[in-house]
């Protein structure tokens, strides 16, 4: 099964390190987006996350880094330190002894090690855009060198407000450089600012069909929202999940519901973009080794968490965008396991459950809490009907006082005849 990456060209040692890490079949973003970037070519890349994109952009940045130069030369950024720790810990996972050296720059770690550890030159640079900056405003490093620019997650640094440090960082790179650029959306903003970094890049676009996989089982419970804490328990105590994720909208939420499930016994925690990065960091490895059942999260730790064996995800508010619905269940039902995302919503956010499953093209099943099927009872969408201004007051029809003195009026005038 070896020969799926040999077939796009990865050099015999690579595809070793692969298969002994377990990939052996590359993913459909994996098939087209290697051989491009191994040729030289800028990529754009839609697709959600679980699809392998990681990898696609990892690969090649072996043949594109040479160790002996002992400078930046690779610079990958991402919108969290969860997704930047991730994909340093892939690069280096398939390091072995190539003498490419890895550095992570993020908020949360300490400013100085990471000063001292970039004067040992890395060869790639793998961050924040926030924390990079810092560095290289005060002369830490220089991106004088790179020839291999990859922005991950790209409309969710927009999205955080990350535009401006981008664009400044851009401007300190050289002119001629490969990019890549990773998102889940091509909106304006985001085809800007790849027509400004890539020159004639091959588009690839994993449809968003795709992001809600066949191996999820969707379903949505009505619920009072004095009540959402007591039916969370209800679920957790019926499915007894392996590893449940649970989204809030919010950290304050998100820390208040962490809070009420621990008073009730569970065994929880919480994740949260305001977290020092040595807590986050032992939140998360609690929760791969599963000494953890169940994680609240707000929405930042959505992008990019890559955790196995999640069983369920819920989401305890429901996401009023179709993305953030998209990146939320994407964390289970990965790799061909089943999973199951639950889905709260109040009877005012019908509608948003509505505009949900209209964008997305898919239905999901009503349930209530002891897990039965429950009737759909949600009208569709019609248009509105146009307004016809009323001759009186409380007029109803004909006559200003309705119809039923309209009815008595008739038969007045019959008698008279």
């Amino acid at each position: 099964m070896a020969a799926g990456f040999a077939q796009l060209k990865v050099n015999p040692e690579m595809v070793e390190k692969l298969h002994k890490t377990g990939k052996d079949i590359p993913t459909p973003v994996q098939e087209r987006a290697i051989p491009a970037l191994l040729a030289g070519r800028d990529v754009i890349a839609r697709a959600q996350t679980g699809v392998g994109k990681t990898l696609s952009f990892v690969i090649p940045l072996f043949d594109k880094v040479v160790p002996e130069k002992e400078y930046v030369q690779a610079l990958i950024l991402s919108p969290t330190r969860e997704l930047a720790q991730q994909t340093a810990g892939e690069i280096r996972k398939l390091t072995g002894d190539t003498g490419i050296h890895t550095l992570l720059v993020s908020g949360g770690r300490d400013f100085e090690e990471e000063k001292r550890k970039i004067s040992t030159k890395a060869q790639v640079l793998v961050g924040t855009p926030g924390r990079l900056l810092d560095h290289l405003r005060k002369g830490n490093t220089s991106l004088g060198g790179v020839v291999y620019l990859v922005l991950d997650e790209v409309d969710e640094m927009l999205r955080q407000g990350f535009g401006d440090d981008i664009e400044t960082i851009l401007s300190l790179l050289p002119q001629q450089h490969q990019s890549m650029m990773c998102s889940a959306t091509l909106d304006e903003e985001v085809r800007k600012l790849g027509r400004k970094i890539t020159t004639n890049p091959l588009l690839i676009d994993i449809a968003p069909k795709q992001a809600t996989a066949d191996t999820i089982q969707q379903i949505c419970i009505k619920v009072n929202e004095d009540h959402k804490q007591e039916a969370l328990a209800t679920l957790i105590h019926r499915y007894n999940p392996y590893l449940m994720l649970v989204f809030c909208a919010s950290k304050e939420r998100a820390i208040a519901l962490s809070d009420w499930l621990y008073g009730e016994g569970f065994n929880v925690d919480v994740l949260h973009g305001d977290m020092s990065q040595a807590k986050r960091r032992t939140v998360m490895e609690n929760f791969r080794k599963a000494k953890l059942q169940i994680l609240v999260a707000s929405d930042i730790a959505a992008r990019g968490l890559d955790v196995e064996g999640i069983t369920q995800v819920v989401n305890y508010d429901i996401p009023h965008d179709a993305d953030w619905y998209v990146h939320r269940i994407g964390r289970t039902g990965r790799a061909g396991n089943e999973g199951m995302a639950i889905t709260f919503y109040t009877a005012d956010e019908t509608r948003w459950l509505q505009n949900l499953e209209q964008k997305l093209n898919i239905t999901l099943e009503r349930q209530n809490l002891a897990g039965e099927t429950v009737r759909r009872t949600m009208k569709p969408v019609r248009p509105k009907k146009k307004h016809v201004p009323s001759r009186g007051k409380n007029a109803v029809g004909p006559n200003k006082r309705g119809t039923k003195y309209a009815e008595a009026s008739r038969k007045q005038k019959n008698k008279k005849k």
